[in-house]
């Protein structure tokens, strides 16, 4: 994977894991308009969830952005895109999705 890709992969990992928000009665968006948006808006999803979830969503991010990326070659654009527009509850949904679809699999 190329070296953006990484860093793109590297600061979703630290935005997820370092931030300690307080809770936010919106839910955010991710935007995934350029590079800084998706970064804010990630932020946004951060600081409106409880504490206990922060890490849940950190791991969960992580691991879908590295499923992106080796389906889509590592293409940067690709990974954001496949996250804009959706909140905490789609990301999560989506994962599970993604979960029960490998499970059925087996």
């Amino acid at each position: 994977m190329s070296k953006s890709l990484w860093n793109l992969l590297l600061v979703v990992c630290l935005i997820t894991f370092l931030l300690v928000g307080a809770g936010c009665s919106s839910s955010p968006k991710v935007d995934a308009s350029n590079k800084t948006t998706f970064n804010e808006s990630i932020l946004e999803i951060v600081k409106s969830l409880p504490k206990e979830d922060q890490k849940k969503f950190g791991d969960t991010l992580a691991g879908m952005a590295m499923m992106v990326a080796l389906s889509t070659d590592g293409n940067e654009e690709d990974i954001r895109n496949f996250f804009d527009g959706m909140t905490y509850d789609d990301i999560m949904a989506k994962a599970q999705e993604i979960r029960d679809k490998m499970k059925n699999e087996e």
